[in-house]
């Protein structure tokens, strides 16, 4: 991640409450899955089932590619001088 024309050293620099947010939805969905796997019996497969298949899925793709864009620099402000990325707004 680029701030201010620097990278800096890990996408979470400063950013405390948006990892506690991203935490608390990701183990609040793992929660769901092992609470939704306490009603799964031979009768009753497919609700848990699918419960469990969603709040898992979730659980991974939020913080996996929701939330990480780790991937998506940007070279032109890597390459600008920190004066000039502030005022192009990189």
């Amino acid at each position: 991640m680029i701030r201010n024309g620097k990278p800096i050293d890990h996408s979470n620099v400063g950013g405390l409450w948006g990892s506690l947010v991203a935490f608390i939805v990701s183990f609040g969905l793992f929660v769901g899955v092992c609470y939704a796997i306490g009603f799964w019996t031979l009768e009753n497969v497919w609700v848990p089932g699918i419960a469990v298949l969603v709040c898992a899925v979730l659980a991974f793709v939020i913080p996996k590619q929701i939330l990480g864009r780790g991937d998506s620099v940007d070279e032109v402000a890597i390459h600008t001088p920190a004066s000039h990325a502030v005022e192009r707004g990189h």
